[in-house]
């Protein structure tokens, strides 16, 4: 609990009712200049819970990036105005906001740290460890060490894009609990990958839910809205906000999603499109050579819902093409 108290973080105090900037250190760069991973730190002005917010542990997916900053500064960008979506004189408990983990990555465009490590296979991380391991340490000791319940803002890969879902652990009571509030028409089953933050962090005691919505490489008011929403709900329904929880008609939990790949390379060519319900066996890409000359079928594996879907246009055999959930077309529609 947190709140309607100063706020310890890194050295730093945040009072009660107010917001400020803090960071993470990360020791010298290669020109001996200090890193650091910037936080600010939404401390309410009443008790309640811990939630921390972390984007961009992929430095190319920026949609998470996006609604962190929303929720920070409002759409007119600037705190402290009448649009902002959170009031600390009214608000219960502390929001730590981590808008960019992978700063280095972010400003290369890539998804992974300058070693060329995926950060989101460190976790917890190590202190005395290559790059990727001391960013990971610092947020994990930082931040998932301080906080009571964690959500992870993710987009697909720069060759994909996927319909806003939220991924939890079907068996993690309080992951369900959040992941339920969060308000997606879709949640996934994933305890995540081993070395993952939404894994270790759950296992070491703070529930954490993550959320993939759109694309790489740039922002998508859609899945911004979409992640805007869902952080909001949670805090409603955490009794840090007060505010109606606006959720789905209904809510469909999948524990397994199954993807469609491709049986030989050349130029794909997508019938369908994130969010589509298609059947088993329906024609859902084709994929010609680079002339148009020769045409191969993609059949959709099983009934069910577009999650995730193929954008480049170039594909070899066994690429995915489309992650589909298991789904009758009028549950689909009910939840629409």
């Amino acid at each position: 609990m947190s709140g309607g108290e100063i706020f310890h973080f890194a050295g730093e105090e945040i009072a009660p009712g107010s917001g400020g900037e803090v960071s993470l250190d990360l020791g010298d760069g290669p020109a001996g200049n200090p890193r650091s991973i910037p936080v600010y730190i939404m401390n309410g002005a009443k008790k309640g819970p811990v939630l921390a917010l972390t984007a961009g542990i992929h430095g190319d997916e920026l949609n998470g990036v996006s609604v962190v900053h929303h929720l920070i500064h409002g759409d007119d960008h600037i705190t402290g105005t009448p649009d902002d979506r959170i009031d600390l004189s009214e608000m219960s408990g502390t929001l730590i906001c981590v808008p960019v983990v992978n700063i280095e990555g972010m400003l290369l465009e890539q998804r992974e740290a300058p070693d060329n490590r995926d950060i989101n296979r460190q976790f917890p991380g190590k202190s005395e460890g290559n790059q990727s391991q001391r960013i990971a340490d610092a947020v994990f000791q930082g931040v998932v060490k301080i906080s009571d319940y964690l959500i992870d803002l993710h987009s697909a890969p720069h060759s994909r894009t996927n319909l806003p879902h939220v991924r939890a652990n079907f068996d993690h009571e309080e992951c369900m609990d959040i992941a339920r509030a969060f308000g997606t028409r879709i949640i996934l089953h994933s305890e995540g990958p081993s070395g993952s933050l939404r894994r270790e962090a759950s296992n070491a005691g703070t529930p954490t839910i993550l959320l993939e919505a759109g694309t790489a490489h740039r922002f998508e008011i859609d899945a911004v809205h979409s992640g805007i929403e869902g952080v909001l709900n949670v805090m409603s329904y955490l009794g840090m906000i007060h505010r109606d929880v606006r959720l789905p008609p209904i809510r469909l939990l999948v524990r397994r999603s199954k993807w469609a790949r491709a049986e030989a390379g050349g130029l794909l060519h997508s019938l369908v499109g994130v969010g589509d319900h298609v059947k088993k066996g329906q024609v859902i890409a084709l994929v010609t050579d680079p002339l148009g000359a020769r045409t191969q079928s993609i059949e959709s594996p099983r009934t069910g819902v577009i999650v995730g879907l193929a954008m480049s246009p170039l594909v070899r055999a066994g690429d995915p093409i489309a992650n589909i959930v298991l789904c009758s077309k009028a549950r689909w529609k009910r939840a629409q």
